[in-house]
Parts: structure tokens; sequence; C-alpha cells
């Protein structure tokens, strides 16, 4: 049946002005607000990111911290609980990555234990450090040839310089690139948007890496694009990619590069600093580097990377 046929012209106008309630102006500013309320909660999602990267977010637990941000406050929660001795990990192991139950894995009074020395349980203790107090599981040849420690007890002959510490790898070693985060923190990245927008930026981001021997020589190698965006104004995750570091590598420099793709010409948003790393030898095997593009206006970019 039709129901049409029924409706007088005066009613059909009724409803036609009912239905025409929520002028143009009205469906603006929803608009308007629901931006607002995704900007603020953007806002505050990146306050709450940064307070659990550094420590200071009271509001949620180390726990809710690790799982919700990608690993961050991880480490401490896993330190207090080899601390307080209710870590699932073995004494043994809690010793070697932060230096407590110690005691329990040394039982010779010639041998230093935790008892000895005191760690923060927010800190990682290097295998640098453990050679240097004595606490290493690793050989004395082996933190003399790595670090420059407990040469004294490999070498008895007095014509033998002792305690010279290496800067530089002298094993072969595999690096763990991973980039984390990105955030557009400059307006109009295509010049072309109205009112200043934070988000229609086309980043491509990858980064050179070089590797810097102790003569100078020097081994350049490239990530490739570990990210590619499109009108997305922030990200955060894991992009990963792996070198191989030639041994005798003293120093690391890494150089990101940002790139805003563009239908004609492609844009170069990079800040154009690197950041190095020094002494390499120093650094103990899956210790965490942080760093960041810091000098950058026109985004915000955070990386890590280990060697292994």
């Amino acid at each position: 049946m039709n129901l049409l046929k029924y409706i007088s012209p005066l009613s059909f106008t009724l409803i036609l002005a009912a239905c025409a309630d929520e002028s143009p102006l009205d469906i603006i500013e929803d608009d308007i607000s629901e931006a607002e309320d995704r900007a603020e909660d953007q806002a505050y999602k990146d306050a709450e990111r940064k307070d659990c990267k550094n420590g200071t977010n009271w509001d949620l637990t180390d726990e809710e911290c690790c799982e919700k941000y990608y690993g961050y406050r991880c480490k401490e929660i896993e330190a207090d609980k080899c601390y307080y001795g209710t870590s699932s990990y073995s004494d043994a192991w809690c010793c070697d990555n932060y230096g407590y139950r110690c005691s329990y894995v040394y039982s010779s009074s010639s041998a230093k234990s935790s008892s000895s020395y005191k760690y923060s349980s927010s800190s990682y203790v290097s295998e640098a450090d453990k050679c240097y107090y004595g606490t290493s599981t690793k050989s004395n040849t082996y933190c003399c040839n790595n670090y420059g420690y407990r040469c004294e007890y490999v070498y008895s002959s007095s014509s033998v310089k002792t305690e010279v510490v290496e800067a530089h790898t002298s094993t072969g070693k595999t690096m763990k690139f991973t980039l984390t985060y990105y955030k557009q923190k400059s307006a109009d990245w295509d010049g072309i948007s109205a009112g200043g927008s934070y988000s229609d930026g086309d980043p491509t981001i990858s980064f050179s890496i070089y590797f810097i021997a102790s003569g100078g020589q020097t081994t350049s190698k490239s990530t490739g694009n570990l990210l590619s965006l499109q009108d997305q104004g922030s990200w955060s995750g894991s992009k990963t990619s792996t070198f191989d570091v030639p041994i005798g590598t003293q120093d690391i420099k890494v150089c990101p590069n940002v790139v805003d793709k563009d239908a004609l010409s492609n844009d170069d948003m990079s800040s154009g600093y690197c950041y190095t790393k020094t002494n390499i030898g120093y650094l103990s095997d899956y210790k965490s580097v942080e760093q960041s593009d810091y000098n950058s206006t026109k985004y915000e970019l955070e990386w890590e990377w280990y060697l292994y």
C-alpha cells in the first residue's frame, strides 16, 4: 500500500521541517567538537606515554606502563623482583643482569658478593662493571680481552701492561635497530592545509648508520624505509632492521632521514643531525641504547638499538 497518498501537503511540510532542525552550522560545530576531543585524547596518551618512559607516571603502575606502552618500565619490574627474591628467573640470572642475589650464587669467601656493593633497582649492571668488581660469570681472560679488566689475573709477567681498556669491538657483533616512535610537530607540511594541520605529512623514515673504527675507517649501512605514512600525525610501535657490525668498531653514528612524499617533488624534512655512541667495546650484549632526534623542530623521532 502507498502510504504517501494518505499524507496531506501540510503534514508533509511539517515532516520536512522537523528533519531540518539540525542546521549546517550545528553539524560543523559537532565535527569541531569531535576533533577537539580526539586531539585532547591523543595529547593525554602522549603525555601518559612520556611519563611512563621517564618513570613519572603516578596513575599507572610499572606493570601497566610495560603492557600499555611497548615495554617501558619492564626492566624496573624484573629488577625489583630480583631484589626481593620473587623473580621467576634464577639467582644467577638476577646477579648477571641486575647485580642482585649474587650472594646466593657465590659461596666462596674470596668472591665478591652482592653484600659488598649495592646497585639501584632501576639500573642495569653492565658486564664491564661486573668484570671490574669481579662479579662477572665470564672468565678473567674474557674480561681482559673485552674490557681491559682482570688482566692482572691473566698475565703474570711484569712486562705485560695490564688494565688497558679496549673501547672497540674485538669480536664480530650484530646490531638490532628498532624505530619506536614518530610524531609531526610542525603544521602544514603540505603547505595548503587551512588552520594549521599537524597530520598532513606523508613521511618516509629511514636511517643511515656508520660504523667507525679507531683508525677512522668507516663502514656505512642503511635501514631502508622502516616506516611510510600518509596523512597521519603520529605513530608508535616497532620497525626493525639488523646489521653485521665490523670487528674493531669504536663509534656508531646514526643519522635519521625523514622525507615528506609529494606528487611533484619530495620535501626533505630531516634535521641534518647525527647521533654518535662512542666506546662501543664497553657495551655488553643486549644493552639497549635509546636515542632521539631532539634537534628537529618538525617532528619527534625515537629509536633504539643493541648489539649481540
